[in-house]
């Protein structure tokens, strides 16, 4: 009789216990908490990982290699996979995922944080949304059946090592972090025990693709290609941020146009309040609201500056000199057209 080898029982019901409890775990927080405190649920997946061991320990005290046991604890994992997944799927389509606040939607960009920008970014559209959700569904339940595992688990790798990367680099917690890991873990042990029919599926079979009549020197500077081409012609581009110490946000100190200071605390909606000198030599004023700016580009030749307007197309070019004062404090001093122009700008933080 074939003997199940202890560390294959140990795997199967570490990651069953750890799939189920997180899953068990996440579907109570989210609609139990109002009956049941969280503090009391979070015991959730300790008990079922103990379980699990319990188990482990009489299994193989008993000696037996039952592949039917296996199976269940298999059977756990798939469930604890697919009942996760579906579930964030329908929440998608149902709109209880991927949606913003109306409140937080009118905060300035650099206020959010990064887990404030990814639901910003994912709620902008719904039908994205569904067709994330379909696949998690889809995927799901191509994992329930023993022929369509693999099937399933192609769907859901890419989609849950998305998620996963997501939830990492948009610090959307550490919890969330957590249990895609786990449910990771899930999708990973079935990639990894059809190990053998997959390296002969891959790397064993026969191609039926004609063979290209070239050499291989050749082909293999085209296969090349796609490393040192793109990566030549981007090396023959402008630097996108040329002049890193002079980019930033400016607030303007003082302004003076044609001999005569501007009051800017008594400003009007015509008054330059903040000057940006910003990537691909992009340069922008603004007159007190983000509603009235000017946008161009610059040219710097040492100490010469030109701007020349975009949108609105219509406005004078800036051409004067830039200097610096104070550390952060810029100095222009030229023309806008006709009029004269005399402004000092103090760095902000942000750059």
């Amino acid at each position: 009789m074939y003997k199940i080898p202890f560390a294959r029982k140990l795997i199967a019901c570490i990651i069953a216990g750890l799939v189920i409890g997180a899953a068990t775990l996440r579907f109570c927080i989210t609609y139990l908490r109002t009956w049941i405190p969280i503090p009391q649920l979070s015991i959730i997946p300790f008990i079922s990982v103990l379980a699990a061991l319990i188990y482990l320990i009489i299994w193989q005290s008993r000696k037996t290699n039952n592949p039917a046991t296996l199976a269940f604890w298999q059977g756990l994992i798939r469930y604890g996979v697919a009942f996760d997944l579906a579930e964030f799927g329908w929440s998608k389509i149902c709109h209880r995922q991927l949606v913003m606040s109306l409140y937080q939607l009118d905060l300035p960009y650099r206020s959010l944080s990064p887990n404030q920008l990814f639901w910003l970014f994912y709620s902008h559209s719904y039908l994205f949304g569904c067709i994330i959700g379909g696949l998690q569904i889809i995927g799901a339940i191509l994992l329930l059946f023993r022929r369509t595992t693999l099937v399933g688990v192609f769907v859901l790798l890419p989609v849950l090592a998305n998620i996963l990367l997501m939830d990492i680099f948009y610090q959307i917690g550490d919890s969330v972090v957590v249990h895609a890991s786990f449910m990771m873990l899930g999708i990973l042990y079935f990639l990894f025990i059809e190990f053998d029919r997959l390296k002969a599926f891959f790397f064993t079979v026969t191609s039926n693709l004609p063979v290209v009549p070239l050499s291989r020197f050749l082909k293999m500077a085209i296969r090349l290609s796609i490393i040192y081409i793109p990566l030549l012609f981007i090396a023959m581009q402008d630097k996108v941020d040329k002049y890193p110490l002079l980019t930033g946000k400016y607030a303007v100190r003082h302004l003076r146009m044609d001999q005569q200071d501007i009051d800017r605390v008594n400003c009007n909606d015509s008054t330059l309040t903040v000057v940006y000198f910003d990537i691909k030599n992009t340069c922008v004023f603004e007159f007190n609201t983000t509603q009235r700016r000017w946008y161009g580009k610059f040219t710097k030749d040492n100490d010469h500056l030109e701007i020349k307007w975009q949108t609105p197309g219509d406005k004078p070019a800036f051409s004067g000199t830039m200097s610096t004062a104070d550390a952060g404090k810029l100095m222009l001093r030229g023309t806008l057209g006709t009029d004269s122009m005399y402004i000092i700008l103090q760095k902000t933080a942000g750059k």
